[in-house]
């Protein structure tokens, strides 16, 4: 086929240079094949940095912004008390691997992060665990089980795992039409919405992590009125919650309509147990606990409204361009 001669010329291509073509949208995505499979590899000097610390927030972003190899490296010999730290990066990152390591450099990159994984699989990973860690988190508070409450703040790495290899595939979809056309992307407008969708995910589990984090510091029982509120807030919020997932992965706007009325619910539990915990009181830090723990399931309530305002977008745009 005939291609514009500035691409000819930039990317070396000649007769029966390989070509890779994908429907988006309304247009066509074309991309030489050996550009999309080129290794991309960043470097991090050392030397040129003030604060070595920063180090693993570049790794973090550099393995989010789809760099396949990330070297770290200096002129002088790396001591071994501030490579070990930067080894442990890879625990960090799925996918991640010390490729090779010398005195003075440590060379990662990334294996089999997303493979063939389509969004849609990887949105459910992060959902599935938001909600495991709002349950068990509500879950020790209605037992008093500190024990379970401390356990569930250590699945706060689990979630960034898994959210970090979400914005990295978007990322990889967004700059390169195989790997969209491979993960279901028919149209690259929809990873702003796949990226709204997910952040919006992940603040859930922020927030289910700090119920357990209010009850681990409380150590203390929830009244048995205050604590059916608490559960029924909760099963609301969680019910929100997976029908704004069902919702956007189905574009079923109906579904994303009953999220929206169902916020009006938790509204009305989370001021009626302020009031109740206000006029009642006698144990201010066991009040401001449940308040603090009310909070945050209406946040996530709040959170999976904005998810529901993700999948009317995606549901409205086709529409548009349907006219």
């Amino acid at each position: 086929m005939t291609m514009p001669r500035w691409l000819v010329t930039r990317h070396e291509l000649s007769k029966g240079s390989r070509l890779f073509m994908a429907e988006d949208g309304t247009s066509l995505r074309i991309a030489p094949i050996d550009v999309l499979r080129e290794t991309r590899t960043v470097r991090i000097d050392l030397d040129a940095l003030e604060d070595t610390k920063s180090v693993k927030y570049r790794v973090w972003t550099y393995y989010m912004q789809g760099a396949d190899r990330i070297e770290v490296r200096s002129d002088e010999t790396i001591p071994a008390d501030v490579k070990r730290p930067r080894r442990e990066i890879r625990m960090d990152l799925p996918g991640l691997e010390v490729l090779t390591e010398h005195g003075q450099s440590i060379t990662f990159c990334v294996r089999g992060a997303d493979g063939r994984r389509r969004l849609d699989d990887l949105i459910l990973d992060i959902q599935r665990i938001a909600l495991s860690v709002h349950a068990d988190g509500v879950k020790a508070v209605l037992s008093g089980d500190a024990s379970l409450a401390a356990e569930v703040v250590t699945r706060e790495a689990e979630i960034l795992r898994s959210y970090r290899a979400m914005i990295r595939k978007l990322t990889l979809c967004s700059i390169n039409p195989e790997a969209a056309h491979e993960s279901g992307v028919k149209d690259s407008r929809e990873l702003i919405t796949y990226a709204l969708l997910a952040r919006d995910l992940n603040r859930t589990v922020y927030h289910g992590i700090y119920i357990a984090r209010h009850m681990a510091r409380f150590h203390g029982r929830i009244e048995e009125g205050d604590g059916r509120m608490l559960r029924s807030m909760s099963e609301v919020a969680r019910t929100m919650q997976t029908l704004a997932v069902e919702a956007f992965l189905g574009r079923d706007f109906s579904k994303a309509q009953r999220v929206m009325k169902l916020m009006t619910r938790v509204r009305n539990l989370d001021d009626a147990l302020s009031m109740k915990v206000l006029n009642q009181a006698k144990d201010v830090r066991k009040a401001v606990t449940e308040m603090l723990i009310a909070r945050e399931i209406r946040r996530i309530a709040g959170y999976t409204v904005a998810m529901a305002d993700a999948t009317a977008n995606r549901v409205f745009s086709a529409d548009a361009d349907a006219e």
